[in-house]
């Protein structure tokens, strides 16, 4: 049997708490506040089109309760032009798509009827496996706008 012992004094005994302080402060930072605005990162985790809905109203949009469309869709391989630009709106607010080129994902579109001054209004969420990956909001219009998932208010 071997036995090692260890010289303790104050001096590690504080720095011990201090670490310890550390650690858990970094915990308490790291958790969301009640109120506080939903995460758009691929942290989001939905297994239902009603999580998808919930995710949706985090952001503060209503939305209609049943998706307009769903489908399968796959991410293409090599990003054009196109491609890159939507991957950049992306990464705006938290998502990545390069990771997931040519690989198939769930594309569910839902109506937004509480966006401010703009009565066709549509939410695209990306999912795989269960995980947000991407999404956007735009208008029907023809002189319309795109832009990532953000808060109401962002």
């Amino acid at each position: 049997m071997i036995v090692y012992t260890v010289k303790f004094s104050k001096k590690k005994a504080v720095a011990i708490l201090i670490a310890m302080a550390i650690v858990i402060a970094a915990i308490i930072l790291a958790v969301p506040k009640e109120g506080e605005s939903a995460p758009t990162s691929a942290a989001v985790r939905v297994q239902t089109a009603d999580d998808c809905l919930a995710y949706i109203e985090s952001l503060g949009y209503t939305a209609e309760s049943t998706p307009l469309e769903q489908k399968e869709v796959t991410i293409p391989e090599t990003f054009d032009s196109v491609y890159t630009e939507y991957n950049r709106l992306q990464l705006e607010c938290g998502f990545d798509l390069t990771d997931y080129k040519g690989k198939a994902a769930t594309l569910y579109t839902y109506a937004v009827t509480n966006y401010p001054d703009e009565p066709e209004v549509r939410c695209d969420l990306l999912v795989r496996k269960d995980q947000v990956i991407g999404g956007n909001l735009y208008t029907t219009a023809i002189d319309g706008f795109m832009h990532g998932l953000r808060p109401i208010d962002g």
